[in-house]
């Protein structure tokens, strides 16, 4: 099939006109459409603009300022553009007829703007231009980017201007703070003598004001060592009578005294004796506790069996009901196996013919031998045989009731759980028995320790007792003496508070004296520092005033030094333009045509596969072919030969006649011929789908990917519509893939090789599938609609 359809296409010199034809549309469509493109921000210069200028210059710090001129031969001699000087009417007639792309006109009062700066109200400078849109509006955007670079140029240059003004100002302004600088250190020289004359009068001030404070101090102190004297006075007296009225109580209650004396010590001589039969009681309930303690090891070892008896109760009651469980259901065993016996018997007595019982016999795995070794006859003993079996059968029953749910099993569960009971009220951690009887030892052993303690300190306790009762009898002894001295002390207190009274009364008069002596010497005291502190204010005020001096001495001199500045053009230019920038690509795109030629590219590999499937014959003796699949490789050995050839002339041709130099050749070639070959699979799988419908189909598609790939304005700059289908539209990945290998040097492919393999893949599947169904169908039978034009 693959020869048959090369050798058609060799003989037919329709067909070899148009895959030339196909061959040169896609080299024809990028290299004519980007070349009229490929560079046009590199020849802006010859782009024409008109330049009106009605700037009158003036002066400005007795300098001539024409920003108007200066701005027009910056202008002429720039390669940004074209730009012409005219005057007014011939500008605005050259805008009308597309001569001129832009006006740029210099108002009457640029330079003079230029000046108010440091005015109250300052004037900006207007630079006006004017573009004409309608006549290519690419073209104005270029005048709007070059505008800016000229607003940039020209605030830089008056910037420079503004600067050069400036630093002359500062620099008289730095000769003005060196001669005010002169002027302050005179007036230092003038407060440093007054500071010394004032520094005099306030050392004799303060010898006055010294000696009245003296005279004042005194006075003071004999004040206030007289009042200090008075409150002594009257707090020996205050004291004198509190100790007076308490010897009075004292010896009132010397009776009472003698007799609590008494009793005191007889209560000695009871506690000694209590202290006694104490100590008795205290040894006795020390040997009491000894002896408990010698049985603590036997109640700790009967503790230790109890609980390890109670767990081996569980644990053997435990072994009983597993056996009980066991036995029960051995019973029911039994009993299933006595009742299916009782059934055989009943099956043999029915049939006691030797032959029959003997076929009965063998079919439940039994023999006539085998009963007999039980002392069982068949024949004769079938009959009583049938009793025993009966009555084995009624006593199984009771025994299976007696040990079941209602007899034994309940029994001995129900002593289980009594078992586990018990196992918990003797073992458990925090109430059981053994835990009582260990807490109960360690106490008893506590009581034992702390009644041997104090076993030991009877001797010394009784001791005690005996030297308190000893000594509370000598007190007894001398309680007269003391009661004959307690009246004598009485005496001496009331003739010491007469004493005392005369002093107080005599206290007022010395008080009195006092005062009157402090007021002189503080009238004198008080006139004296005010004359001292006045003058010490001034002194003050005068050493404030020279720190203020030489401040501004110094602040004047660093001030001068400051604002002499060494200016030079270069400084002036760092004012007016002080911000650089760096720019960092992290890709490379030379030109407008390598930047257009990623979506042109695809645009040309599609409508090149495009016009090929319209003029090839895809459905021709389709129904002769051997199957879809062989119909699909013959057809399919042309196609791709065709998209291949396409995309190599394509590259190649953008590379020998516009320059194109793709960072990445081989890769550029390559997937050039993966785009092409899937392009081509695509279309022709939409054109033998659709027929001649699928002409109008493929454009439409065109247009939809043209408007969705984003292949020439950011996507964000287009509606919603497109930003939705931006993702599923072949001519996303190609423009991605193809600016990858143009621009970028390391970027990843895999992605738009894996989409447009995908593509090629699926579509060509498909196409083989309708090849095989339009292979099997009659021709006649399909509607004349989806014919395809070239059949």
């Amino acid at each position: 099939m693959i020869k048959k359809e090369w050798k058609e296409l060799l003989h037919s010199k329709w067909l070899k006109i148009v895959m030339i034809a196909i061959l040169i549309i896609p080299c024809a469509y990028v290299c004519i459409f980007l070349g009229s493109m490929w560079d046009p921000y590199g020849n802006t210069k010859d782009i024409p603009v008109a330049v009106v200028n009605h700037d009158q210059k003036v002066f400005y710090e007795n300098e001539m300022l024409d920003v108007g001129n200066d701005l027009v031969k910056n202008l002429e001699d720039s390669d940004a553009m074209k730009f012409q000087c005219v005057d007014e009417e011939e500008a605005e007639k050259g805008l009308e007829d597309g001569k001129y792309y832009m006006i740029i006109t210099i108002p009457k009062d640029f330079s003079s703007n230029a000046t108010t700066l440091l005015d109250k109200k300052p004037k900006n400078m207007v630079l006006q231009y004017t573009t004409n849109p309608g006549t290519n509006y690419i073209a104005s955007k270029m005048d709007d980017s070059a505008i800016s670079q000229i607003k940039e140029e020209v605030s830089s240059q008056v910037t420079k201007t503004y600067a050069k003004t400036i630093f002359e100002q500062i620099g008289t302004v730095s000769n003005g703070l060196k001669e005010a600088a002169d002027g302050s250190h005179k007036l230092l020289d003038g407060v440093n003598q007054l500071s010394d004359g004032n520094k005099e009068i306030s050392d004799n001030l303060n010898v006055l004001a010294s000696s009245s404070l003296t005279f004042k101090d005194g006075a003071n102190t004999l004040e206030v060592g007289l009042k200090d004297y008075t409150d002594g006075v009257l707090s020996v007296h205050d004291g004198i009578t509190t100790l007076k009225d308490g010897v009075t109580t004292l010896k009132e209650a010397t009776p009472q005294l003698s007799q609590g004396i008494q009793q005191l010590d007889e209560g000695s001589s009871e506690l000694a004796n209590g202290v006694s039969q104490y100590t008795e009681g205290v040894s006795q309930a020390y040997a009491g506790t000894q002896e408990l303690v010698k049985n603590n090891a036997v109640l700790k070892e009967g503790t230790k069996s109890l609980s390890e008896g109670t767990k081996s109760l569980v644990a053997g009651n435990e072994q009983i009901v597993q056996g009980v469980n066991l036995l029960s259901e051995e019973i029911s065993k039994g009993k299933v196996s006595l009742d299916s016996y009782l059934a055989l018997y009943e099956e043999l007595n029915s049939n006691a013919e030797t032959k029959k019982f003997a076929e009965i016999l063998k079919e439940n795995g039994l023999k006539k031998e085998q009963l007999a070794q039980f002392g069982i006859h068949v024949e004769s003993d079938l009959p009583s045989f049938e009793g025993m079996l009966k009555m084995l059968d009624g006593n199984l029953a009771q025994l299976q009731t007696a040990v079941g749910d209602q007899g034994l099993r309940t029994g001995v569960l129900t002593l289980q759980n009594g078992l586990t009971q018990l196992d918990s009220k003797v073992n458990d951690e925090n109430l059981g028995l053994v835990t009582g009887l260990n807490r109960y030892i360690a106490g008893v052993e506590q009581v034992n320790n702390g009644l041997a303690q104090i076993t030991q300190n009877n001797d010394r306790l009784n001791a005690g007792s005996k030297q308190l009762a000893a000594g509370t009898k000598s007190l007894s002894n001398k309680t007269p003496v003391l009661i004959d001295g307690i009246s004598q002390l009485h005496q001496g207190t009331n003739q010491l508070f007469d004493g005392t009274s005369t002093l107080v009364a005599n206290n007022q008069t010395l008080t009195n004296g006092s005062k009157e002596l402090a007021k002189g010497a503080n009238l004198i005291q008080d006139g004296a520092s005010l004359l001292a502190n006045g003058s010490m204010t001034l002194g003050d005020g005068l050493k404030e005033a020279k720190e203020g001096t030489t401040t501004l001495h110094t602040g004047l001199q660093d001030g001068a030094k400051e604002s002499n500045i060494q200016t030079s053009d270069d400084t002036f230019t760092m004012m007016s333009a002080p911000l650089t920038t760096k720019h960092v690509e992290t890709s490379v795109v030379k030109n407008n045509g390598h930047a257009m030629a990623p979506y042109m590219m695809s645009v040309a590999l599609y409508v090149a596969c495009m016009a090929f499937v319209l003029m090839f014959p895809l459905m021709k003796h389709v129904e002769d072919a051997k199957n879809g699949f062989t119909y699909w490789l013959g057809k399919a050995s042309v196609w791709f030969v065709i998209s291949t050839l396409a995309a190599v002339a394509m590259v190649g041709s953008l590379m020998l006649i516009n320059g194109f130099a793709p960072e990445n050749i081989g890769e550029t070639f390559m997937f050039a011929v993966l785009v092409s070959a899937a392009f081509m699979a695509l279309i022709t799988l939409l054109s033998i789908t659709c027929g001649k419908i699928g002409e109008f189909v493929l454009l439409i598609y065109m247009i939809i990917n043209l408007g969705g790939s984003a292949g020439t304005y950011p996507l964000e700059t287009s509606t919603s519509l497109f930003h939705t289908i931006h993702p599923f539209v072949p001519f996303t990945y190609s423009v991605n893939g193809f600016r990858k290998v143009i621009s970028m040097s390391n970027a990843s492919l895999s992605t738009e090789c894996m989409v447009f393999a995908g593509i090629l893949i699926v579509c060509s599947i498909l196409t083989i599938l309708i090849y095989q169904y339009r292979n099997k169908k009659p021709q006649p039978f399909l509607p004349q609609a989806f014919e395809h034009v070239n059949e």
